[in-house]
């Protein structure tokens, strides 16, 4: 009897209260509206720049930024508890002490109703319950690659794109599999067996969860999961597992994913189920990643604290990139202590990083061993610094409105330096390989990137521009024990990226130009991250190639896909865009097209010594509904198709009329993609 009083009562007291803040809420009604009204007009902004961060917080994305507790001066007015009407001021008399009484009977039910804490001599609860939201998307893809290997087979980035069905050089015709063609391995001639085909088509998909609990709101913990992430629609049926075999020639063991057998399965034509992805059964990686997690503790007299691993942004992203775009597939996360505090509407921010620390002791055959690190001498250090200005929304608003100028931007500066390394020890060395253990770096790093943004009605210009200087020893990869290398070698490198946006007709009509710069290296040959971008000739001591993050896309093909990002080249992108429907409250349904033509900055680093790399056309519809509390959230999809025309720079190398041996009767092709992309964003 009493546990069915005391339900009746948390039942009554839930009603009433879920009553009095009904009736709070609908004066807010308007300022609710007011708030839409605002991010209507500030999200051409962050679709333009998907990746952007505010200055003042390096690491956050769009929904995290509209949760975390702004700084602002300590209020004077008087504390407002929702539920409370303003009839409570009078005097009810014998009705009072009534309720007084019964709301003390149910407060001694709802502390019996807790749970038993784990120490008996904690007292019982005496805070509010912790606010838990969660924010996040579900992406569904799908690509279809046309000759993304442009017809070379003779070296890196390309050859990786080759299908594993066509045979390699030198006569590039295809393989025959084993049984022949039709079953029958002596029935006629089997040269290709239907194989050979250019194309690649998978799809893939990513749960993203970013939970916020927040204990006030002054005291937040952020939090960011991505489950299956990238994985491949169909890459774990019940006919794979991942076992090590025995190298041949004595070679130790390796270890892949190979096939396998389940109960009633007799072979893979006959898989019924696709378990989940589990790290050394059936996949090399994890079904669930743990990204980020960080606390953000709030002093609004003095600033910000946040601490433990998150995302590392910094305007356009060209270097520093969150990815927390709905179609980004890489992020950049940082474990760091950070400080950050505002005046008169500029931030200051200080923060000690913690990029690497060498080699962790970490034995796997102690179950309850905790991780530590083993020296401090190999430890990367970073130290960073910024000091930016970022307009309030809904100021920058009334600007706009008003035809003035908005200006925003920042210096962001970072400091690292390192004596030993560890690198180069593989994972299983020991105390006893302490003398091969180590290599000296004596690495010092400055990385200043300053970001300015100006705004004025439609029109939006933004430019990044970031220098990477230092020294650093002893780079020669892939080498153990690792030996010297002589004298230091110099870091001289530099990116800028440059985005003009203007909208019309109703902010409907919009007219892009894009345009960066990522300085090249004349010692080097390669443009790709799958390349050896640093280690110089015999002599040469300034490693010079720029490389901008691989979540700031331009294009569909060559730099998304084939060379992994933008580096030692140049290029310019305008492009065009139009929403046949635009509403208030987040819906979106239109089409864009961009090209991009590419040019390395020094002809000596492209594969053929020609400047030229190619003209791409990229193509796209999207549309996204407005089914959700805000206003970005709700169905996604976006079609897109891109082809790419190669220029001289990506041809084969041609001396005196003589093309590099294995190349003869090759030729240069046009790559070509289509993808899909379904998403709901929440």
């Amino acid at each position: 009897m009493r546990q069915a009083f005391g339900i009746l009562c948390l039942v009554g007291l839930w009603g009433a209260s879920a009553f009095a803040e009904a009736q709070d809420e609908e004066p807010e009604s308007s300022e609710a509206q007011a708030e839409d009204e605002v991010a209507e007009e500030t999200l051409d902004d962050a679709e333009s720049s998907p990746t952007e961060a505010p200055s003042e917080a390096p690491a956050t994305d769009q929904a995290e930024e509209e949760q975390a507790p702004q700084l602002r001066a300590p209020s004077l007015e008087g504390l407002e508890f929702p539920g409370v009407a303003e009839e409570e001021e009078e005097d009810f008399g014998a009705a009072d002490e009534f309720e007084e009484e019964a709301e003390r009977d149910d407060a001694a039910l709802l502390g019996e109703a807790e749970p038993p804490a784990t120490d008996p001599t904690l007292a019982v609860w005496s805070n509010p319950r912790p606010v838990f939201t969660l924010n996040g998307y579900l992406r569904v893809r799908g690509e279809l690659w046309d000759d993304f290997f442009i017809g070379r087979t003779d070296r890196l980035p390309f050859t990786q794109f080759i299908p594993a069905d066509r045979g390699g050089p030198p006569d590039f015709g295809g393989a025959i599999p084993s049984g022949g063609c039709t079953g029958d391995p002596e029935f006629g001639d089997q040269t290709r067996c239907g194989t050979g085909s250019d194309r690649i088509r998978f799809a893939n998909m990513r749960l993203r969860l970013q939970p916020t609990i927040s204990l006030s709101d002054d005291i937040r913990v952020h939090m960011m999961f991505d489950a299956f992430d990238n994985l491949v629609l169909g890459s774990t049926p019940d006919v794979r597992s991942v076992q090590s075999l025995d190298a041949p020639d004595g070679g130790g063991t390796v270890t892949g994913v190979v096939p396998g057998r389940a109960p009633g399965v007799p072979v893979d034509s006959f898989t019924q189920t696709s378990p989940p992805p589990e790290s050394g059964r059936n996949q090399v990686g994890d079904a669930l990643l743990v990204r980020r997690a960080w606390a953000e503790v709030t002093n609004r007299a003095i600033g910000q604290l946040r601490f433990g691993r998150m995302g590392h942004q910094w305007g356009l992203g060209m270097l520093w990139n969150s990815g927390e775009d709905i179609d980004d597939d890489f992020t950049t996360d940082i474990d760091r202590v950070q400080g950050i505090a505002q005046f008169k509407g500029f931030f200051f921010g200080a923060s000690w990083d913690f990029p690497s620390q060498g080699f962790i002791v970490d034995p796997p055959q102690d179950i309850q061993a905790i991780p530590f690190d083993a020296s401090a001498q190999d430890d990367l250090r970073q130290w960073s610094f910024l000091i930016a200005r970022r307009m309030d929304p809904a100021e920058q608003l009334r600007r706009l409105r008003a035809n003035k100028w908005v200006v925003n931007g920042g210096v962001y500066f970072i400091y690292r330096r390192q004596f030993l390394s560890s690198s180069t020890a593989p994972l299983t060395a020991t105390q006893e390989d302490f003398d091969l253990l180590f290599v000296n770096r004596n690495a010092r790093i400055f990385i200043p990137d300053v970001w300015l943004q100006v705004l004025w009605q439609d029109l939006r210009l933004e430019i990044e521009f970031a220098y990477i200087a230092g020294t650093i020893q002893n780079i020669t990869p892939g080498e153990f024990p690792p030996s010297a290398d002589g004298p230091a070698f110099r870091f001289r490198q530099y990116g800028i990226a440059f985005e003009f946006e203007y909208r019309a007709v109703q902010r409907k009509l919009g007219v892009y130009l894009n345009t960066g710069l990522a300085s090249g290296d004349p010692d080097v040959v390669g443009l790709s991250q799958s390349e050896d971008l640093f280690t110089q000739p015999v002599g040469k001591r300034n490693i010079s190639t720029f490389s901008f993050n691989p979540n700031y896309r331009i294009d569909l093909i060559l730099f998304r896909r084939i060379m992994g990002r933008v580096a030692g080249v140049y290029y310019l992108a305008p492009g065009v865009s139009y929403d046949i429907i635009r509403s208030s409250f987040g819906q979106v349904f239109g089409a864009r097209f961009d090209m991009v033509y590419s040019r390395a900055q020094f002809e000596q680093q492209t594969y053929s010594s020609e400047p030229n790399l190619g003209v791409e056309l990229d193509f796209s519809i999207y549309y996204r509904s407005e089914d959700g509390p805000s206003f970005t959230d709700g169905y996604f999809i976006q079609f897109q198709y891109g082809i790419l025309f190669p220029l001289e720079g990506l041809r084969f190398l041609e001396v005196d009329g003589v093309r590099e041996p294995g190349t003869d009767g090759l030729s240069i092709g046009r790559a070509q993609n289509l993808r899909l992309i379904l998403a709901v964003q929440f």
